[in-house]
């Protein structure tokens, strides 16, 4: 009887985790690396932080709604690093995937949609 409790359990607890999570980012902002980005990360925005055509973060809330905010590296001297695609369309798409070692989320950006692994 325990062991069915405890499956059900866990069956429920991935249920809630998988209904939780977001499927999208609301737009993109651009901050420049004096500003605090906190208003539009918030807002779960992307925010670029530097200048427009060159920024140097991506910044956002993980999507599993843990609570952290994420923050990928865009120069490219540095590693790991992570690339940024524009679309017509104004929203982005990041290259490689992102996997969050703090709570274990692990996903794709694509169009400003969450591609869940």
């Amino acid at each position: 009887m325990f062991r069915l409790i405890r499956n059900a359990a866990v069956l429920i607890r991935a249920w809630w985790g998988r209904w939780r999570r977001l499927t999208g980012f609301s737009g993109v902002a651009i901050c420049a690396s004096h500003d605090d980005p906190a208003p539009e990360i918030h807002a779960r925005k992307l925010v670029l932080v530097g200048a427009a055509d060159k920024a140097k973060w991506l910044r956002f809330a993980c999507p599993c709604r843990c609570g952290e905010v994420l923050s990928l590296n865009l120069m490219g001297s540095y590693y790991p690093r992570w690339s940024v695609k524009s679309n017509p369309d104004g929203t982005l798409s990041v290259s490689p995937s992102v996997d969050a070692t703090a709570c274990g989320s692990h996903f794709w950006i694509r169009s400003n949609r969450i591609d869940w692994v």
